[in-house]
């Protein structure tokens, strides 16, 4: 029964088989890439034979028929159907399983003898890239030289022209190859003109018969430690001196050595294209660490634990979200359907503005947002924060239904993945937003803290107080909500908006913990302001 799995495939309906309508035929084959293969032994009754094929041909199925049934040659006949898979190994049988079973819909009595996930296919032959360039001469000497050289094999005289290989090739067979195949029109190869350079490409691409390297297998992730490792380098630089910068900078490059074999083959490409691809892979990650720590500084309200595995959460999660949507109804549909999602952000974004504001100012202080002039410019900046924070929290659900389908849950349980990972996301988002918002609180307190300390306080996106001394023009007839008016002491005083001007007061009702309590109402009219002295606590007498 094993050699019946392993053996190898040779149609998709057995030579004696008939469709339902008679005429013989194949399945179509199964589209798109996969990454492995299984082979299923199907049980099939005499009689559904013929039921079975054609639901195992809707579906895209290999199958064939296997002549020695075995004891059971009287009463069932044996199929071998197999199934090709996008996704993990781990669980791939039973996937395959799922699959063979599913396709028949319960039209079929069919029972599952055994399984066996198979081994790759025959490797195709490599294929190498030559391209042509234009020769080039700076003149003698040997930085002129190296400079030339260097000049060409990062491609900057290349003439948009190239000859593809079978196998890695070398200079003469690409060179032949120019000579002996008719002209395309374009760009003419001249030998005095024109030379080949190797395109960019590893040792393992180009003689795919070689073991795989190791930082391909277990699904990348020693690949995807080492970027990590490059991403956690990057964070800490962010985080140092000047001068510990200057220091430890040179160890990625020192480290793209060893990482510039796993893009481009020693023996083809020299050793300064091996150490720029490799610079390129550790200096991007290296570069993502130092800016996330950037960009998280720069937001604050995360402790500093929370910042690293938010940075390292990066690689799953962007692994995840490729696993979601290759070969998906997105992915094919990609060019509509990106900018039909980017385009609700120029709603969202003012919206989602205009609540962080409106929670500084008018949750947290008392004082209605149309008390504050603001550009439309700084509610889209307000809200790029809870906006980016939905995303990344909905990147994360999207990650963890690609990673469901790599490892075939998302599957073999579609409807209750959809309800646990979104039910998440929602809340993930929820807490989101809540997050991005708690900046805005913080901000409140902030400037609750400046005021009672008798400084001017920081701006938050657009919305800008100072400490004033107000003096009523008329006391008996200036009306304040709630009173008295405060004249001896230092009061925030927001823009002035129509005939009103909001006041917040430091000092007053101390022993409240509703900030909120402070803010006081005046008409504009009434009211004399002047600035008020840097740390001061108390205004000089009229």
């Amino acid at each position: 029964m094993t050699s019946a799995l392993v053996a190898p495939f040779r149609s998709r309906r057995a030579p004696d088989q008939e469709g339902i309508d008679g005429i013989s035929g194949e399945a179509p084959p199964q589209a798109g890439e996969f990454t492995c293969r299984a082979a299923v032994l199907v049980r099939v009754p005499r009689g559904e034979e013929n039921t079975a094929c054609e639901l195992w041909e809707r579906c895209g199925l290999l199958f064939s028929r296997v002549e020695d049934a075995g004891q059971d040659e009287g009463t069932k006949v044996l199929y071998r159907v197999e199934v090709r898979l996008q996704g993990s190994r781990w669980g791939a049988l039973s996937e395959a399983e799922r699959r063979v079973m599913t396709a028949l819909t319960g039209r079929v009595t069919a029972h599952i003898g055994d399984a066996t996930l198979l081994e790759p296919e025959d490797t195709q032959t490599a294929v190498s890239t030559w391209h042509v360039y234009r020769k080039t001469d700076w003149g003698s000497g040997w930085w002129r030289t190296s400079a030339a050289r260097l000049w060409v094999q990062v491609g900057a005289a290349d003439v948009h022209h190239r000859v593809r290989l079978d196998g890695p090739g070398t200079r003469q067979e690409a060179l032949a190859a120019l000579r002996r195949r008719p002209g395309l029109g374009g760009v003419v190869f001249n030998d005095s003109l024109h030379d080949v350079r190797p395109g960019i490409a590893s040792a393992h691409a180009l003689r795919p018969q070689d073991p795989a390297p190791w930082h391909t297998r277990a699904f990348g992730l020693p690949a995807m430690t080492v970027a990590a490792a490059a991403i956690l380098f990057g964070w800490a630089l962010a985080g140092c001196g000047l001068w510990w910068q200057i220091a430890l900078a040179p160890l990625l490059p020192a480290a793209a050595w060893r990482v510039g074999p796993w893009v481009a083959d020693r023996e083809r490409h020299s050793k300064a294209i091996i150490w720029l691809c490799g610079l390129a892979l550790v200096g991007i990650a290296g570069f993502c660490g130092y800016m996330a720590r950037v960009i998280f500084t720069a937001l604050g309200g995360v402790p500093e634990l929370w910042r690293v595995g938010l940075a390292l959460c990066g690689l799953p999660v962007l692994r995840g979200c490729v696993y979601a949507l290759r070969q998906s109804w997105f992915s094919r549909n990609a060019a509509a359907l990106v900018p039909i999602a980017i385009l609700p952000l120029a709603w969202v974004l003012p919206w989602m503005g205009r609540l962080a504001q409106g929670v500084y100012l008018t949750v947290c202080l008392g004082i209605p947002l149309s008390a504050a002039n603001v550009d439309p410019l700084w509610m889209y900046l307000a809200g790029m924060k809870p906006a980016g924070l939905c995303a990344i929290a909905a990147l994360c659900g999207l990650a963890a239904l690609g990673w469901a389908r790599h490892f075939y849950w998302f599957t073999g349980s579609k409807s209750y993945c959809i309800a646990t990972v979104g039910t998440l996301t929602v809340m993930m988002m929820t807490a989101a937003l809540i997050l991005g918002l708690s900046s805005a609180t913080t901000a409140a307190q902030r400037t609750a803290a400046q005021a009672a300390a008798g400084h001017d306080p920081s701006a938050f996106f657009g919305i800008s107080a100072r400490l004033v001394c107000v003096r009523p023009l008329d006391e008996a007839k200036t009306a304040v909500q709630p009173g008295p008016l405060p004249a001896g002491h230092p009061v925030l005083a927001f823009d002035a908006t129509g005939d009103e001007t909001w006041l917040w007061d430091p000092q007053r009702a101390k022993g409240t913990a509703n900030p909120a309590e402070k803010a006081l109402r005046v008409r504009t009219d009434q009211i004399a302001t002047r600035p008020a002295e840097r740390g001061a606590h108390t205004c000089p007498p009229l």
